[in-house]
């Protein structure tokens, strides 16, 4: 009979997500892993496999939580221009107290892991995808609206946006300071043209 786990899967599991965040996959070793999450080597390969399917379901978990985070502002009702606006004044405030400015685990892992391994770079893409859709869907909201000009691009824009959100996010990371951060917002959001603005050159 097999003996029942000894802790919360879902708790260590977080705790194994916070220490990827931090350091990177491959500056993470598994001494570190277990370390944070409280649990024995053999536990976590039982549990979870190797240290790759740890990030994996890691990164899972931080691309739902993070999904539902974009959801939650871009489909919330009322203006859509005012949603979208919302989202990236959200990222130009500085960091709680305490807290390292970590970046977004996905572009980070964008960069480190998906040049080298192609399932990973799936993983992110069709997390890239979902969020472009929001950003659409958002999109086509406006224009119908009446928020937009009638010549926006919504697939265009929302790509142009959701490559500004990772640009906001290396820039944050890298130390950017919340009036380098507002210009970048202001600029970007510029792109939304109110109707009767004509078309974007």
């Amino acid at each position: 009979m097999a003996r029942p786990r000894e802790f919360d899967e879902e708790r260590v599991l977080s705790a194994a997500l916070q220490v990827f965040w931090a350091r990177g996959y491959d500056a993470t070793s598994v001494d570190d892993l277990t370390a944070r999450m409280g649990i024995r080597k053999a536990s976590l390969y039982n549990t979870f496999g190797d240290k790759r399917a740890l990030f994996t379901r890691a990164l899972t978990a931080y691309q739902r939580e993070t999904l539902g985070w974009y959801r939650g502002l871009l489909e919330r009702p009322g203006s859509a221009r005012a949603a979208i606006a919302g989202l990236f004044t959200l990222l130009t405030a500085p960091p709680g107290a305490g807290m390292e400015n970590r970046g977004c685990l996905c572009v980070n892992s964008l960069v480190e892991l998906a040049p080298t391994d192609r399932q990973i770079a799936r993983q992110l893409h069709r997390h890239d995808g979902q969020v472009e859709e929001l950003f659409v869907a958002a999109l086509r909201r406006g224009k119908r609206a009446g928020e937009f000009s009638r010549t926006l691009d919504a697939r265009a824009t929302a790509r142009f946006l959701q490559n500004a959100l990772a640009g906001l996010a290396v820039a944050r990371k890298s130390g950017a300071d919340s009036a380098r951060l507002r210009d970048i917002v202001r600029v970007t959001l510029s792109v939304l043209r109110a109707p009767g603005s004509g078309p974007r050159p």
